[in-house]
């Protein structure tokens, strides 16, 4: 990208062939000054032959010797052409506006660059369609949006509808999300995690798989969690109905097995009571 401040001068005015040190050579220089201070110039001084037409303001066409043309004009400018124009530069062309400049097309705009296109914005830069077709982007290869990556810019992306994206979404950063669904599933790296605010998890027919690195990591099933690594809880784990295999617990209370044993069993009206049912282990 080119760094070139927008306020450099592209170019400079060619000084006149006629100046203080290279004056036209008598009788070479036929010129012809009216009244009130109009002047026409044919001036064949050898090796600087030149043609000048100056109005009494300043304003001047003048030809120089080896074909170079300078148009100034001292006020308004005005080019009108009825029918079609075509402008063929093959060399390279500046253009300097030190005002304000205003270009209204009518109808289409189509503009090709063979190279590169370097476009500089010392202040905002802001672009609107009204059309129907919005505004389409398309680059062969890769593209890049820098938001001030030095200091620390924010890139906002807003929309009314949705955003959506054909390919994978890579985030160095965090994501924060009022609401986020997975179609299919939410996976994460080897040494990776997910952490939920505090509206927590939820889930409508689907489970949660922990533990294992992907691609290996099983399907959730629905309703269930699957985790290779324990399950730890300051508060509670509630699970009115459930199957516990092995559990392992500092402080548990378990109503169920409780009541199953210490449950007694008379034989006899008056009989000794059965053993206790082994406790868990």
């Amino acid at each position: 990208m080119s760094t070139k401040p927008a306020s450099d001068n592209s170019w400079t005015e060619p000084e006149s062939e006629a100046n203080e040190t290279t004056q036209p050579v008598y009788p070479f220089n036929h010129a012809t000054v009216t009244d009130s201070g109009h002047s026409f110039e044919l001036d064949d001084t050898p090796t600087r032959e030149r043609i000048r037409l100056q109005h009494r303001s300043g304003t001047f066409i003048e030809m120089h010797s080896n074909g170079d043309e300078v148009h100034k004009v001292y006020g308004d400018g005005y080019e009108i052409t009825i029918n079609n124009k075509n402008v063929l530069i093959q060399g390279q062309c500046n253009i300097e506006i030190q005002g304000d400049a205003n270009i209204n097309v009518i109808n289409d705009l189509n503009l090709k660059v063979g190279n590169d296109f370097n476009l500089e914005v010392g202040g905002s830069f802001y672009a609107r369609a009204h059309g129907s077709k919005g505004i389409e982007m398309v680059s062969d290869h890769d593209m890049i949006l820098h938001a001030d990556p030095i200091t620390g810019g924010s890139l906002r992306l807003n929309t009314g509808d949705n955003l959506y994206l054909s390919g994978d979404l890579n985030v160095a950063g965090s994501i924060s999300a009022d609401v986020i669904t997975a179609e299919s599933r939410v996976g994460t790296g080897p040494l990776g995690g997910i952490t939920a605010g505090a509206a927590g998890f939820t889930s409508g027919l689907g489970g949660l798989s922990l533990g294992v690195p992907s691609p290996l990591t099983p399907v959730a099933v629905p309703g269930s969690i699957f985790t290779i690594g324990p399950i730890n809880s300051l508060a509670a784990v509630n699970a009115p109905l459930g199957n516990f295999i092995i559990m392992d617990a500092v402080l548990m209370t378990d109503v169920i097995n409780t009541s199953i044993f210490d449950a007694h069993i008379h034989i006899a009206p008056f009989g000794p009571t059965t053993p206790p049912i082994p406790s868990m282990f």
